[in-house]
């Protein structure tokens, strides 16, 4: 599961436990300022963050078997981001 935390600007990584319970694995920072939102790619190998007053999406690179994040690096600059979707692909018809 993943939580972002505004103010403390960063993204808050838990996993479940054998009792069901959150684990706390790992807190990296979103590399901006107010994180507004995240989103998972569509593949689940990037996490991208909205980093609202910092005017930048930041790109994390996330691993398939622990779900921790690790930066690349990769910004990309736009005012005021706040939302991320992933779009379906399109069926032809």
């Amino acid at each position: 599961m993943y939580v972002s935390n505004r103010g403390h600007n960063s993204i808050a990584v838990f996993s479940v436990d054998s009792t069901g319970a959150l684990v706390l694995d790992q807190v990296v920072s979103t590399e901006g300022d107010w994180p507004r939102n995240f989103s998972l790619d569509p593949t689940g190998r990037w996490l991208l963050v909205a980093n609202q007053r910092s005017d930048a999406i930041v790109v994390f690179g996330r691993d398939p078997q622990n779900g921790r994040l690790t930066p690349t690096r990769q910004r990309i600059a736009i005012p005021s981001p706040v939302c991320l979707r992933f779009l379906a692909p399109r069926l032809p018809y």
